[in-house]
């Protein structure tokens, strides 16, 4: 279902200065699709804004499917000619990695990469 709503432009700025309307964005956090919701969206940055009650939400679901503090700090270290990151416990049990399986590794961005089933 798509959502439509008149054009409500916001008597505040935004940081870059720029206009702030009412709108809707699709939130999607460690790859689970939390769905359409209502945003601030900065017609010059682009930047888009979630209220606290959207956040609080997301907060609970996250919490109830065990997602939440699953960002972890993981240090590079070196084996042979390849450097090697360790996977947290807690990372591999919710993503369901497994000893010996194979994954896709390859470049999203120049510091950002994706590891795949």
């Amino acid at each position: 279902m798509v959502m439509f709503m008149a054009e409500q432009i916001l008597s505040y700025p935004c940081n870059c200065g720029g206009t702030l309307k009412k709108g809707f964005t699709q939130v999607e956090f460690f790859g689970i699709d939390f769905g359409l919701k209502e945003c601030e969206i900065c017609t010059r940055c682009g930047s888009e804004y979630l209220n606290d009650k959207v956040l609080e939400q997301i907060e609970e679901e996250v919490k109830k499917k065990k997602l939440f503090g699953l960002e972890k700090q993981a240090q590079v270290t070196k084996s042979g000619n390849s450097l090697v990151i360790r996977l947290p416990p807690e990372i591999v049990r919710f993503s369901g990695i497994k000893y010996k399986d194979h994954v896709r590794v390859y470049p999203v961005a120049k510091n950002k990469i994706e590891v795949a089933l």
